[in-house]
Parts: C-alpha cells; structure tokens; sequence
C-alpha cells in the first residue's frame, strides 16, 4: 500500500480517544474521480437534508487512490463544511481494495460503510443498513433481491454481474446474491479484523471480505437498494479475468497476515471485563471473552506504536497489564470460535445515524439540526 498523508500521522497515528469520535464513518474510495465528485457530494447532500444522515455525528473519509487529475483537492474543497471530513491521500494507485482498507484503519465511528465517490447507491438508503447491523455484522447492498432496482441499459454489464457472482458464490461458500454491489457497511471492529486479513487490492477484495467473513462466522444480512448507473465505469475489459484470476487466489489463500491481540486477567480474579475494555480503547477494535473468561482484545490494522500506545493506555485507565500477546491467524482464529467479534450492535438514532458518538465540539440541546442547517448552507 502507497503511504497516507491525511496530516496526522496517516496509519500509525495516535489512536483515538474514545470519547472523541462520530457514531457512522463513511469511507469513499476515489481514483481520478474529480469531475464526478461534484455530484455524488450533492447527493450527500440530498441524504442530509433529508435526515438520512447526520453531519455532525457521520465522519467521511475519502481515500484518494493516487489520482493525477485533482481528486482529493476537489474533495477537500467539496467536504470542507462537513465537521468530520478527512481526505487521505495514497502515493500510488493501488486499487479499490487498497483504498478502502487504508480507509477502514482511519475510520473512527462504531459503524463504518464503505461507497463509490459516485453515490450510485443512494446515500439516503443508510438507515437501512445501520437497522440491519442490529441483527448482523455486515450488511451489503444487493440489486437482486425483491424491493431493489438497478437503473442500468448495460447487457453487458448485467450478463458480467451475474456470471461473476455465479462463480464467486461456488469460491467462497457465502450464498449472497450480489457480492459487487458498492456499499458495504460493518461494526466497526468486524471490518477492521476482515481487511486486516485481507490480500486482494482490486475489484475482487469485496469477495475475499465476505470469504473472510464467512470463515469466522461472522453473520451477513443483505439489504435491497436502488442503484443506479453513472457512467464511465471504472470496471474495464480486462478486468474480467483479473477478478477470476483473484478468485482463484481467494479459494486457495490462507488469509493475511496473522493479527496482534493482547490477553488480559480473567474477570473472576478481579481483571476488567470485555465492557471496560470497550471503553477504555474505543468502539473499533474487537473485545472478546475466552472460555477461561479472560479477555482478548484484537488488534487490526493498528501499527507497532498503536498497539503500545493502547496496551498503556489499558494500563493507565483499567490498571490492568496484558497477561500476554499474542499473534493470531484466520484459521486460529476460526478454530477458536469465538462470538462478538464484529462487536456490540449498534442503535440507530433519529436520523439513521448510529447513536453512540460525540459531536466535534461540545453538544448542546439543539446542536445536531442547527448544524445540519449551517452544513446545508455550505454543501452547494
């Protein structure tokens, strides 16, 4: 993966600080998308104002994948109103799957989604996929199921979806309908954990998402949206045996590379128990209870210095040391399993965003829809 300049620090920053962090993050990948950003942010837009989203409790992290035509200052430019809007910036065009993995290590809410620039799957469709995280893990768009529309005149296109699909359900074992659909959203922790494991950096990364998924079974609900076609498909001629090529590897891969957790002291002998790790390192990491009732904190996508800075900060605010680390595989990982890996469910709030968050300064009573109206006044 190229490096992330996002000005504080990229990938092996400070971790965040619990109490300061958005309930829903919103990862965007983009690559020479400057000319189609103007309309995808007036679709965010749409949602806000509707109040499918809420500006003041939603971080957006747009991941510019090495573009050469201006994308991320057009973002910066187009996401300045929004209060937790960030563009990270990749040295060199690495792939969707890439750009969104660098995202998701960025992400600081407990519900994370990632969509195209374009917004084809229309933004005001958010809620419904927080109200499906309730009973799962993951919650992925499908344009095939009853109560779903695709908004598209392309045969080819449609003949390639269902082939590909066809062939990734035989890879993976994962019996969803639509593994391409561009919009995902996970708890948070469940995605860290997938795309740490995660190898394939291009179109196919979302099949090896779900393969991963289903290996430590996780659950996956799929939610019918409307999507529509907005031209100049990044999808090409020779993908199509690019995204075969990487099936084959999906099916025969072992998963990346093994992750680093921290053991603490069983409740019973006075160790924290899974809740007060929660708290003390935040809404997206994965907390777990072993069957000795000691607790296994995960460590995805976190850096050397992340992983000290969270073991003191354990320290500091629990008094509770690590027993011992430990580095975990996939299929460790399956063997042992262990339920609540993607984390608690999440509670939608009144706008569809996840309730749970802070607002990036001190709230007040009538913050939240005074923001979303001085937002609205700038988003044009």
């Amino acid at each position: 993966m190229g490096s992330v300049d996002n000005g504080t620090g990229g990938v092996g920053g400070p971790f965040p600080v619990p109490d300061r962090s958005p309930a829903l993050s919103v990862v965007v990948p983009a690559f020479n998308e400057a000319d189609r950003l103007p309309d995808g942010v007036a679709r965010l837009r749409e949602a806000v104002e509707a109040g499918a989203l809420d500006p003041s409790q939603t971080e957006l992290v747009l991941v510019d994948d090495g573009s050469t035509d201006g994308t991320g200052e057009q973002a910066r430019r187009l996401l300045a109103p929004m209060p937790w809007a960030r563009v990270v910036r990749l040295d060199r065009n690495t792939g969707k799957g890439a750009a969104v993995r660098a995202g998701e290590a960025l992400a600081r809410g407990a519900v994370v989604a990632f969509t195209d620039a374009d917004m084809a799957i229309d933004p005001m469709q958010v809620p419904k996929f927080v109200e499906a995280l309730a009973e799962a893990d993951i919650a992925i768009g499908s344009r095939v199921l009853p109560g779903a529309s695709a908004d598209t005149d392309s045969l080819r296109r449609k003949v390639m979806g269902i082939a590909f699909n066809a062939v990734a359900r035989q890879v993976t074992g994962v019996p969803t309908g639509d593994t391409q659909c561009g919009f995902k959203a996970f708890r948070t922790p469940a995605a860290r954990l997938l795309f740490h494991f995660g190898t394939v950096d291009r179109f196919a990364f979302d099949v090896e998402i779900l393969h991963l998924a289903h290996r430590l079974g996780m659950t996956i609900r799929e939610v019918p949206v409307r999507w529509r076609h907005v031209g100049r498909s990044r999808i090409r001629l020779r993908d199509p045996a690019s995204m075969l090529a990487d099936l084959a590897r999906i099916r025969l891969s072992s998963g990346g590379p093994p992750v680093e957790a921290l053991e603490l002291g069983a409740a019973e002998s006075d160790g924290p128990t899974v809740a007060a790790v929660r708290e003390a390192v935040g809404p997206t990491l994965p907390v777990v209870e072993l069957e000795s009732e000691s607790i296994l904190l995960l460590l995805p996508l976190c850096s050397p210095e992340q992983v000290r800075q969270l073991s003191a900060r354990l320290g500091s605010t629990l008094r509770s040391t690590p027993s011992r680390r430990r580095s975990l595989g996939v299929t460790q990982l399956a063997a042992m399993g262990l339920g609540g890996l993607g984390g608690p469910r999440p509670q939608a709030g009144p706008t569809g965003t996840p309730v749970g968050g802070s607002e990036p300064d001190e709230p007040s009573p009538t913050r939240s829809a005074a923001s979303r109206r001085s937002i609205l006044g700038t988003m044009k």
